[in-house]
């Protein structure tokens, strides 16, 4: 099978701006993941785009004929062979953030192709995609979220938490632009700053002690398995959050054990048909819940870790649930803790 494998902000779709560095470090780590892990499947034969101004990204794409890596030099060539790729595939694996619609409008071109996407559907990532709308729609389904507006609306619906405040991009990835503040005279100057444009793309979120964590899931039709329960690390520097990594399978099950984010998990899917394959969950854990944050459609940091974790291929799973289901899978024996560190 002929598989494209696409990491969006090292593919040279960004060739005529800056890289923002830290997604480019984040992209890097999971494409490297991922071609590592296709490339032990004798199956497949890989296609990756390259922003020519990168180091070569793997020896396993670099040393074997059956792969091919286009070094990408202008937005024409981008396109032209972003289409090409598309064109000679049977399939094709996306990794890219969900701001400004990208992933949605990458998915729905392979979909638009007719190729195989080895990933959620696009109006599942539509939806995941407006954090407010995807509050909703969890809460329609008696999920706990975390309280959160609009940040336009604030004066209308203004609430009350004693942790704290969360600012962030309303279609954000990560912690990109994710701001906190202690108290609401502080969010409130914050916002009396901001223009009318900000404060629309921006929602307010309550901010919550507890365990940072994230659930690692591979979600088929109709069933669900998680694949880890991860420790997120996450640090503060002035008002600004900053992911750092995350410890794979860092939870301990006292805390928080495989049978409870299974059970989150399948109402998550029951609640946003449309969510396939590599999916991240990111949960504050608190004594008395676990609180949804985001819905990742897409694959995750904590991707790197997950094959050294389970002491299986990731990407086979995929591939045989595609082909054969869920029920066709071998079972995880391991759930090793495995550190990464951006």
């Amino acid at each position: 099978m002929k598989l494209f494998v696409y990491e969006h902000i090292t593919s040279g779709a960004l060739i005529d701006q800056d890289l923002p560095s830290c997604l480019a470090r984040e992209g890097d780590e999971m494409l490297s993941a991922v071609l590592a892990d296709c490339h032990a499947l004798p199956q497949l034969e890989l296609s990756i785009l390259r922003d020519a101004r990168l180091p070569n990204i793997s020896n396993a794409i670099d040393d074997d004929v059956r792969h091919q890596c286009n070094k990408i030099s202008s937005p024409s060539e981008f396109q032209q062979l972003w289409l090409q790729n598309l064109k000679l595939c049977n399939a094709v694996f996306i990794i890219a953030p969900e701001t400004n619609n990208v992933l949605t409008k990458l998915q729905q071109q392979v979909h638009d192709h007719g190729k195989t996407i080895l990933g959620c559907q696009p109006a599942a990532i539509a939806l995941t995609t407006n954090k407010l709308s995807c509050d909703q729609q969890l809460n329609h389904h008696n999920i706990t979220t975390s309280t959160s507006c609009l940040a336009s609306n604030w004066p209308q619906q203004r609430f009350v938490q004693p942790d704290g405040y969360i600012m962030k991009p309303i279609d954000g990835a990560g912690c990109v632009d994710t701001l906190i503040f202690d108290s609401v005279s502080e969010l409130e100057q914050h916002l009396f700053q901001q223009p009318i444009e900000v404060l629309q793309h921006n929602l307010i979120q309550a901010y919550h002690q507890g365990i940072a964590a994230s659930l690692s899931l591979l979600i088929s039709e109709n069933d669900v398995l998680v694949l880890a329960i991860n420790q997120q690390q996450i640090s503060r520097e002035h008002n600004k959050l900053i992911f750092n990594g995350c410890v794979v399978n860092g939870i301990s099950p006292i805390i928080f054990s495989l049978s409870e984010a299974l059970l989150l998990a399948k109402k998550i899917q029951q609640a946003i048909p449309g969510l396939w394959g590599f999916v991240g969950i990111d949960l504050v854990l608190t004594n008395q819940k676990a609180i949804v944050i985001d819905i990742n459609p897409r694959l995750t940091t904590s991707y790197v870790g997950l094959k050294q974790s389970l002491s299986t291929n990731p990407m086979e799973l995929l591939l045989l649930m595609k082909e054969q289901g869920m029920k066709s899978l071998p079972p995880i024996m391991q759930h090793q803790q495995v550190d990464i560190i951006l």
